[in-house]
Formats: C-alpha cells, sequence, structure tokens
C-alpha cells in the first residue's frame, strides 16, 4: 500500500503539474505532500511496528515513477536526498498513528 501510494501520489502530481516536476509547484506542497503524510500515519496507525519504513517507502516509491517520466538525469542524487528527507515528517505521523493505535490498546 505504501508503494502504491508513493507511485499514485507522484503520478496525479506530475498529471496535475502539466508535466512539470511536481515538488516545483505549490499543489505538491499544499496536498500531495500533506496527503503522503496522511497516509503514513494510517499506515502507522495499522501496522505499528517499524513505522518508518512506510513513509520511507511511500516517498522513495516516487522516484521510479519520476525516472520514468523524466527520465535519469545529472541531479537523481540530490532528487533522492530530498524525497528522503520529505520522509521524515511522515515518519513522525506513522510513529504518531502507532502511538494512537497502542494507547487505545493499553486503555
Amino acid at each position: 500500500m505504501s508503494f502504491a501510494g508513493g507511485t499514485l501520489l507522484w503520478s496525479a502530481a506530475t498529471l496535475s503539474s502539466g508535466g512539470r516536476e511536481p515538488w516545483d509547484t505549490g499543489e505538491y506542497w499544499a496536498i500531495y505532500l500533506p496527503v503522503a503524510c496522511a497516509l503514513s500515519g494510517l499506515l502507522g496507525y495499522a501496522f505499528p511496528e517499524r513505522t518508518w519504513r512506510w513513509p520511507l517507502i511511500l516517498m522513495l516509491a516516487q522516484f521510479p515513477v519520476m525516472a520514468v517520466t523524466r527520465g535519469i538525469g545529472s541531479l537523481w542524487i540530490p532528487g533522492v536526498v530530498m524525497l528522503l528527507v520529505l520522509a521524515l515528517p511522515g515518519m513522525l505521523i506513522a510513529a504518531l498513528g502507532s502511538l494512537l493505535r497502542r494507547s487505545g490498546r493499553a486503555a
């Protein structure tokens, strides 16, 4: 689900941006990144073990779509680093989802 979510998010963002790099548009930051974080939280809640992996997979799944739609140019390494950085808020939100799930069990 995480991999599919990442590929779908980047594909939808690419289509809505008219083929430009999605993260060069305000829509990516205002719509698609919050959706990715929300999905990370839901996955953290549903699968509360090792929650860091869900946003990491979700964000890195965007790279193959990026490579297919834009090609792998000289900036692929900074692109991957950017995706890793963008996974950090999702990791926090996934951990919060896991914490919510676990606190519900204790109650």
